[in-house]
């Protein structure tokens, strides 16, 4: 029997339009101002960016396509795990729905996922008060 990872999806409704929600955050020099995750971010090369975080240096591998508004990632932790992350904005109305997943791998302990989840909603949480 394949062991199942958890995986917890976390969303937020943002009063701005979906293309500019995603043009914000699709430019990873951003990150610094609304993700905790994101505040030791450097690039690596065109494809690559690095964060150093309590729970060691994370490898973020960005699969954006802006004609989808996705924001999907591949981060690759500490142990060498891929996580890949749904990361998407969607249309709601006039606005957008800011919409991410993340993943707990088997050498994440459930310690770190918990820091990875609080992570996550305070990142929508962040990218809503600065797009409103």
């Amino acid at each position: 029997m394949t062991r199942l990872f958890r995986f917890d999806t976390v969303s937020v409704s943002i009063n701005a339009k979906p293309e500019r929600v995603w043009e914000f955050v699709a430019d990873l020099n951003n990150w610094k101002q609304f993700s905790d995750f994101g505040k030791n971010l450097e690039k690596i090369n065109e494809n690559e960016w690095v964060t150093h975080t309590s729970q060691g240096d994370i490898k973020v591998i960005p699969k954006f396509d802006k004609g989808h508004l996705l924001l999907d990632q591949i981060c690759i932790i500490p142990s060498g795990e891929e996580q890949f992350i749904p990361y998407r904005v969607v249309p709601n109305g006039e606005g957008s729905e800011l919409i991410m997943t993340n993943q707990q791998t088997a050498t994440v302990s459930n310690k770190d996922y918990a820091e990875q989840l609080k992570w996550v909603k305070d990142e929508l949480n962040n990218i809503k008060k600065i797009m409103e």
